[in-house]
């Protein structure tokens, strides 16, 4: 029985890798996106039916640089470093790398459909006329200062996914302050990773799980041979 645990818990894993790998595709033209890399463990039952079985964990983030894209719009932002910018969200604070952004109606500054938070913690506004944002951050409106965007650094910190595009640190309630970053105006950051290479996941995933099935099959068939053979006997 305790192959018979083993392999569907294999296949079960395969089937969470493979919502992993299918949300990192469905990002794949995200800016600023953060791919999801998926991570087996065991499980040790301590001699019960599932001992040594397999379990997919809690995915990781993969937190390397992107690349980053010319864009020339005023409003596009990339950042190198390990800087995220801060928005607003209902259930507080997030935090993303999708510099796409937008301007709502009543001017304020959006980034991944939030409110982009300025480094005093209120949201921005953008008044009229041609926007220059500097390297630190600094937003410029007709050649005067408005806001300086608010940098955090989550290095060594766990993040967690918080809806599309942000991210929250786990168990922390505060980043400190970015201070290894630069911010360019008129880029934006590819997402980490590449279409193929997830193609390629997509592929290696539905094989494995098609084994793990296949050896599901074999052991269900050997246990039913066996009980057909004890009933004879008996």
């Amino acid at each position: 029985m305790n192959g018979l645990y083993i392999a569907a818990s294999g296949a079960a894993s395969q089937v969470a890798q493979l919502d992993t790998v299918a949300n990192n595709l469905a990002n794949s033209n995200t800016p600023g996106f953060r791919r999801f890399i998926s991570v087996m463990q065991s499980i040790e039952g301590n001699g019960s039916p599932y001992q040594y079985a397999a379990s997919g964990g809690t995915p990781l983030i993969d937190m390397a640089q992107g690349p980053l894209v010319e864009t020339n719009n005023p409003l596009d932002l990339a950042i190198t470093g390990s800087a995220f910018l801060t928005v607003k969200t209902p259930d507080g604070n997030a935090y993303t790398r999708n510099g796409e952004l937008q301007v709502a109606p009543d001017g304020t500054l959006l980034a991944a459909s939030h409110p982009l938070l300025s480094e005093a913690g209120s949201t921005i506004i953008l008044p009229a006329g041609p926007v220059v944002i500097g390297g630190d951050g600094t937003i410029n409106v007709n050649h005067a200062p408005i806001a300086r965007l608010q940098l955090v650094d989550p290095s060594h910190v766990a993040m967690a996914p918080a809806g599309p595009s942000l991210y929250r640190p786990a168990g922390v309630e505060k980043l400190p302050p970015a201070t290894n970053s630069q911010v360019h105006q008129g880029f934006l950051e590819n997402p980490t990773g590449s279409d193929v290479s997830e193609m390629v996941s997509i592929v290696d995933v539905s094989r494995n799980y098609e084994s793990a099935m296949k050896t599901i099959q074999d052991i269900d068939g050997n246990q039913n041979q066996a009980i057909q053979a004890f009933t004879l006997q008996a």
